[in-house]
């Protein structure tokens, strides 16, 4: 279905540009924005459906999809942009499970964007491994497993706990740590390995976890950035009452950081990504060294994106159009600040009740807090790690941005309708497979990433 109708004589001499999203909403209706601030551009949009009427006007023109993941309905209606508005000059998607199918409609119309090989070099995890070994970039060890006969010689090899996930999944929501023979013996009846279908598994890493991302123009990092995870995303996965957060430390000049920063650089520069966001996560090792996980080519999600803008006071949405859309980086740019954030959760289940603490705290944190979003009383409780709201701060100095991630922990409490059962802290066999169950694309999108405003927003850039 189109959208709005093309104004001819004002968008003839200017770049068709097509941004590629489930919803516009939230951080997808942000760098949809982002494009249409470059210059010379139609911004065309392939969703599911249109936005709002507060933000009507992002798309010159629109097509509704009723399958977006979908390659062949989504090279479709870009066709149709196509044959309504003359050739496109480049598809562009900001969210990890639509990369392929873009890349895919790009190369297929002769539109600028990623490149399919370029895509499934990072986001298949057996290519990532492969690719990574290549550049001397440690992985953890690991086997593709299609039977469930090869899942049970890995573990016995290996020892639990061990790590399955699906060679393209996504977010953590679809990583299993197994720790007994039982919990294998489900995770296989419901991810059902097959030659079709096969499963990565690997080793459980122990250490400190952290992401290094990048904006890369011409396969060449232009600039890099750490952030570390307190606890691993996958002690948050198993803890549902832990309230997860992101540390971007302003200095990552020392050794603690070094060989992390090489291997990464190596491993971006191994996967020849074009113009991208980088995004890659891994392990300082408790053991000494370090090993790579995950990879993927658009900007970071649990709000690492953002804090990035407010680690180096720039509009990171804007920074991801420059690099995506126009090939190019405007920095070097001074990295000014320490930035942590925390997501808002607690123990139960149900819909979110009661938030205490916030106002007490907000105030002993003055002008460190830069933008929160609470959670929304009567909402259900999220199913993922990034919870159910959450608050960013920035310092010039770490430690002190540190210290005040832990006074929210102790003092920011929320309550839900239906109280924790005790002793069930973590996940119980009910809870684990059920969740396994529901790791789907609409997990993927965090309970606060909605076109609400903050409550506290600076503007950065």
């Amino acid at each position: 279905m189109s959208f709005r109708e093309q104004e001819p004589t004002q968008t003839m001499t200017k770049r068709r540009i097509v941004f590629v999203c489930r919803h516009p909403v939230g951080e997808s209706l942000r760098c949809a924005r982002a494009v249409r601030k470059l210059e010379q551009v139609s911004l065309l949009g392939l969703c599911e459906a249109a936005p709002d009427a507060r933000n009507v006007d992002v798309f010159d023109d629109l097509v509704i999809v009723e399958d977006i993941h979908d390659a062949g309905e989504l090279l479709k209606a870009a066709r149709k942009l196509m044959d309504k508005h003359g050739p496109l000059n480049r598809i562009v998607t900001a969210q990890e499970t639509l990369l392929d199918a873009s890349a895919q409609a790009a190369e297929a119309l002769g539109a600028g964007g990623m490149e399919v090989s370029a895509v499934r070099r990072a986001l298949d995890k057996s290519s990532l491994r492969s690719t990574l070994a290549q550049a001397k970039t440690t992985t953890a060890r690991g086997r593709v497993i299609t039977d469930n006969h090869q899942a049970r010689c890995f573990s016995k090899e290996i020892g639990f706990p061990i790590v399955l996930k699906p060679l393209t999944g996504s977010g953590g929501l679809a990583t299993w740590c197994i720790r007994t023979a039982d919990q294998l013996k489900l995770a296989l009846e419901l991810m059902k390995p097959s030659p079709e279908q096969p499963v990565l598994a690997e080793d459980y890493l122990r250490g400190e976890e952290l992401c290094i991302d990048t904006i890369t123009v011409a396969n060449e990092p232009r600039l890099y950035s750490l952030c570390c995870y307190r606890p691993s995303i996958l002690a948050a996965l198993e803890n549902p009452a832990v309230q997860w957060s992101c540390i971007m430390p302003r200095d990552i000049s020392g050794d603690h950081y070094r060989e992390f920063i090489e291997q990464g650089l190596a491993a971006v520069r191994a996967l020849s990504v074009g113009n991208a966001i980088t995004h890659m996560e891994g392990f300082l090792l408790e053991e000494g060294g370090v090993s790579f996980t995950d990879a993927t080519l658009r900007p970071a999600g649990a709000r690492i994106g953002p804090m990035l803008g407010f680690a180096y006071d720039i509009d990171s949405y804007f920074a991801w159009a420059r690099v995506a859309v126009d090939g190019c980086f405007d920095g070097p740019w001074d990295r000014k600040y320490a930035v942590g954030t925390i997501f808002l959760r607690g123990q139960g289940a149900g819909l979110v009740e009661h938030i205490d603490g916030f106002e007490s705290t907000r105030e002993q944190l003055g002008e460190l807090l830069v933008e929160f979003r609470l959670p929304q009383i009567g909402a259900p409780k999220s199913a993922t790690y990034t919870g159910d709201g959450y608050i960013t701060l920035r310092h010039p100095e770490t430690n002190v941005v540190e210290a005040a991630l832990q006074l929210i922990a102790e003092q920011v409490r929320i309550s839900y309708s239906q109280p924790a059962v005790a002793g069930t802290a973590n996940l119980n066999d009910e809870q684990w497979s059920q969740r396994l169950l529901g790791a789907n694309q609409q997990l993927n999108r965090p309970a606060w990433d909605t076109n609400d405003s903050t409550a506290i927003l600076n503007e950065a850039g």
